[in-house]
């Protein structure tokens, strides 16, 4: 158990059952989806540790509490230990003495102690975790007119969920998402256990079936309003042609909605199709990152970038030793006979040094970089950027929101 305290109040983790419904009340108090919602994510949750709990404590009354959610999040072929961070709620009576900067300033020091990599969660109160060292990143999605019904003929069929099917769905998602950034790595009990989360229950999914076979599906929300999210549309590639008709008979589903919007990698079919219909750009403002270890995040990636500089006509044949500054944190790449190593001790050559931001780091991990991220940059250093983050065909899916 790990334990911070401030006069008064006191910061940990690991409740008891008996603490854990105290903090299910706070949050029930102050969120319209109830305590149950909570309550059923961590309960259903087979590999839910008490530790990733963490609670403030004012003269021994649970006064505020957040959740770590402990996600797998991959960056090409590497695997990123990543914490979510949700259910952040406080006591009423306890509210503007700085709680949950307490217990997030905890999570922090808790996390870099327990391997994590990154952090990130999604907010609208940007100011306020930015103070507690979260950078907003935005993100893009696409909105078009909801289109009128698909009544062409098809070879395929579409048949709502069930869970016999549970393995077919997976399988789609392994394939669709291999070495796929910003994406969660969901395993069998990860699956099992989504099924029974509040968030699968706020979508609807159908399947499309070839010959029997199951070889797409797609999630759309439960609302019943004008503007409604396709969460997920997920093809196999003998699928192509089938993508369309699923996407409108998800669409179909709600007779209420006059906009579409989606998250699209410019690799996904619908990109083109949105694009086509006229897809307008909406700036999403929710997900915020924090690095938690910059060390153990490029040893993690060390296979990737390796990968990348050796795939890089203009690099790969190159000896380069960078010493990568991030705030007061440093790392040293060796690349050297398309080998390349990483530490956070020099050796004895001499380092080009490379400065970026928290903010900018992040974002060129998950989605690449690109020469505007950072106009001033020198030629030469842009170019070693562009080599080890090359534009990613990135996305996060909402099922796993937490």
């Amino acid at each position: 158990m790990t334990t911070v305290s401030d006069m008064s109040i006191n910061v940990t983790n690991r409740p008891t059952r008996e603490q854990l419904e105290q903090i299910y009340d706070i949050l029930d108090e102050c969120f319209t989806v109830g305590r149950a919602f909570f309550q059923e994510r961590l309960d259903r949750d087979n590999a839910y540790d008490p530790d990733t709990t963490w609670f403030a404590m004012v003269d021994g009354q649970i006064a505020a509490n957040v959740q770590i959610f402990p996600l797998s999040i991959r960056v090409g072929q590497a695997i990123l230990k990543t914490g979510a961070m949700g259910s952040v709620g406080t006591d009423t009576k306890y509210r503007g003495m700085g709680l949950a900067h307490k217990i997030l300033h905890a999570q922090t020091e808790y996390m870099k102690e327990s391997d994590y990599d990154i952090s990130f969660l999604l907010a609208s109160k940007h100011a306020f975790y930015e103070k507690a060292g979260w950078r907003l990143i935005p993100e893009t999605a696409y909105s078009i007119d909801k289109p009128a019904s698909f009544e062409q003929q098809s070879v395929y069929d579409i048949i709502p969920f069930e869970p016999r099917y549970l393995d077919d769905i997976r399988s789609i998602y392994e394939q669709f998402n291999q070495n796929r950034t910003y994406t969660v790595v969901r395993n069998e009990t990860y699956w099992n256990d989504l099924l029974s989360w509040p968030e699968w229950r706020k979508l609807d999914c159908l399947l499309l079936l070839q010959n029997n076979k199951v070889v797409a599906y797609g999630m759309i929300e439960k609302k019943e309003t004008e503007q409604v999210f396709i969460n997920e549309i997920l093809y196999l590639d003998e699928a192509l042609d089938g993508v369309e008709h699923l996407f409108h008979a998800l669409c179909q589903l709600r007779p209420n909605a006059k906009q579409i919007l989606a998250m699209l990698p410019e690799d996904h079919h619908l990109y083109s199709y949105f694009h086509q219909h006229q897809a307008q750009s909406i700036q999403i403002h929710l997900a915020m990152w924090k690095m938690i270890n910059l060390k153990s995040t490029f040893q993690k990636l060390q296979p990737e970038l390796e990968n990348r500089l050796i795939g890089n006509a203009s690099i790969a044949d190159q000896e380069l030793h960078i010493a990568l500054q991030c705030g007061e944190d440093r790392v040293y790449l060796d690349y050297k006979q398309q080998r390349l190593s990483i530490s956070d001790v020099s050796s004895t050559q001499a380092y080009e040094r490379i400065e970026v931001d928290e903010r900018n780091l992040i974002t060129y991990i998950m989605f690449g970089y690109h020469s505007t991220d950072a106009p001033m940059a020198r030629a030469e250093h842009a170019n070693i950027l562009q080599a080890l983050f090359p534009k990613q065909q990135a996305v996060f899916y909402s099922a796993d929101k937490f």
